[in-house]
């Protein structure tokens, strides 16, 4: 008994036919980006078959996208060396923060100092340690 519907390789082979005469319009080094392309999105067939609820149109040009965003990492990576953007940002967020936290503290502060009512909550006034939780988990019923 013979399949049912083509594979994903013979609906990759279907849409890149159906692109030639888009790809001969094309000027020649525009053909030549077109061919390397469609090589990207032959990288990742076997995952395309996985996704069934897409056109396969929509699932090689997501694989297109997702190598060229892979060089494109690649590239930033050599240009800082070695350092990933994504974590210099993360970094950058980081100082950001506690550049912030600093610029309130010292705001607080000055309140406090300027203010004649004394307004510090101490950490054991919220939380003393030692005296045991009243909260227990046999007050929360058991779902059904």
């Amino acid at each position: 008994m013979g399949r049912t519907i083509a594979s994903i390789t013979q609906t990759w082979q279907q849409e890149e036919a159906a692109l030639k005469r888009f790809k001969r319009a094309l000027r020649k080094e525009d053909q030549i980006l077109l061919d390397e392309l469609l090589v990207l999105s032959r990288l990742h067939l076997a995952e395309a078959s996985y996704a069934s609820n897409l056109y396969p149109l929509d699932m090689y040009l997501i694989a297109i996208l997702l190598e060229v965003y892979k060089q494109l990492k690649a590239t930033q990576r050599a240009l800082n060396d070695g350092i990933d953007p994504k974590e210099e940002l993360d970094a950058s967020k980081e100082n950001r923060f506690i550049a912030l936290l600093d610029a309130t503290f010292s705001a607080m502060q000055t309140e406090t100092q300027s203010s004649p009512v004394k307004t510090t909550i101490i950490h054991q006034q919220i939380v003393e340690t030692g005296k045991p939780s009243e909260i227990c988990y046999d007050d929360f019923q058991e779902s059904p």
